[in-house]
């Protein structure tokens, strides 16, 4: 008896395999895709934080990034600088920064001091708009479209933001838009932070913003509640280095910590290392806090300094600006303060992250807030 196959059927089943094997092998190829493509990412999860910025523009579309698998990172380094305004000074600044080729660079707020940006664009013409990552001053709200020039020119659509790059992870604030608790800026932070102390791909965390948090006495003081409310946060998370502006000279911190008790003086973790008998007076082997520099120094009028704080280990009145570069396979931070007269380095200090370090031998040395209690820590590798 013969049987009738029915062609419908034998259809119906092919196309299901088909359907079947060509969703397997389109989901195989966008893994691999997704494993093989660098990228320079903002740190946000869109899906999950409403904050997150929207472009996510490269800088370098062909950057090898540091991953797991990779041990190695390569070394690059950035710059740091703010209060610009348009003038000599300004120009002799930009000129010494292009001169030290920086793969970014980061703005501390305060550029043309006008109503326009363009004497600030034209000032800053020769480097590439796409390596500016600036946070925002209290000069860019002085016209109504300001502040978005500045953000057209850099490509930027947020006051706040955050990005990754190589084994850094670097986090823009605004100081002139709410950051109180419960605010949609502190929000972003909090849960930025958060996400970033478990990524085993970042060594660095980089905070830059525009007002700064501890001064020596000078023009402006302190942002007491910004402080208040973020250096504890800033420790808890691990955040190594705090980049600032507003006011208009060279400032460094020791490593600090804050001080509940009496916050207007905060606590110096660690001070100068002796390494292999060699005096590194400023260099911090896996310091606790966190290193706060003031780098107002792009251009505008100098502000003069009366004393220096005690937490301070250096403090200048010179036009310049701040170079940070990675060695070591991104495991030491070395930062440089160069002086635009004849682009001398003035400040010098390193970051240095070393596993054969333990920790808690630092305990035992935290420093209190009497200057005269400053110690040297003997260090060995």
């Amino acid at each position: 008896m013969s049987q009738v196959i029915d062609l419908t059927i034998i259809k119906k089943t092919i196309t299901k395999k088909t359907m079947y094997f060509t969703i397997i092998g389109f989901t195989m190829i966008m893994c691999m895709a997704s494993s093989f493509s660098p990228e320079f990412s903002y740190s946000e999860d869109k899906n999950n934080n409403p904050y997150i910025m929207e472009n996510s523009n490269t800088l370098e579309n062909n950057k090898e990034y540091y991953s797991e698998k990779d041990s190695s990172v390569e070394d690059f380094n950035f710059v740091a600088v703010g209060d610009f305004s348009c003038n000599e000074d300004a120009k002799n600044t930009v000129i010494n920064i292009i001169n030290t080729d920086p793969e970014i660079l980061l703005g501390l707020g305060d550029y043309s001091y006008e109503t326009s940006a363009k004497c600030w664009k034209d000032i800053v013409g020769g480097i590439d708009p796409q390596k500016m990552k600036i946070s925002f001053g209290n000069h860019e709200f002085e016209g109504k479209s300001l502040l978005k020039q500045y953000m057209e020119y850099t490509n930027l659509d947020k006051q706040y933001y955050s990005f990754d790059y190589n084994n850094v992870h670097f986090i823009s604030m605004a100081t002139e838009a709410p950051y109180e608790q419960g605010s949609e800026q502190f929000e972003f932070v909090n849960h930025d932070l958060m996400k970033t102390k478990t990524n085993p791909s970042i060594d660095w965390i980089i905070v830059y913003y525009h007002a700064p948090m501890y001064t020596s006495k000078t023009n402006h003081e302190g942002l007491e509640s910004f402080r208040d409310l973020y250096h504890s946060l800033f420790t808890e998370y691990g955040v190594d280095l705090v980049l600032q502006g507003h006011v208009h000279n060279y400032q460094r911190t020791h490593p600090l910590i804050y001080n509940s008790e009496n916050p207007s003086n905060p606590a110096i973790t660690q001070s100068a290392i002796l390494s292999n008998g060699d005096d590194k007076e400023n260099m911090y082997v896996n310091p606790e806090g966190t290193i706060f520099a003031i780098v107002g120094t792009g251009g505008r009028e100098l502000h003069g300094l009366d004393d220096q704080a005690y937490f301070n280990a250096n403090q200048l009145e010179e036009h310049g600006f701040l170079e940070l570069k990675t060695t070591n396979n991104g495991k030491s931070l070395v930062g440089q303060f160069y002086s635009n007269d004849d682009s001398i380095i003035k400040d010098e200090f390193i970051i240095e992250k070393s596993s054969s370090v333990d920790k808690t031998f630092f305990d035992d040395n935290i420093i209190n807030n009497n200057p005269s209690n400053l110690k040297e820590i003997a260090y060995k590798k």
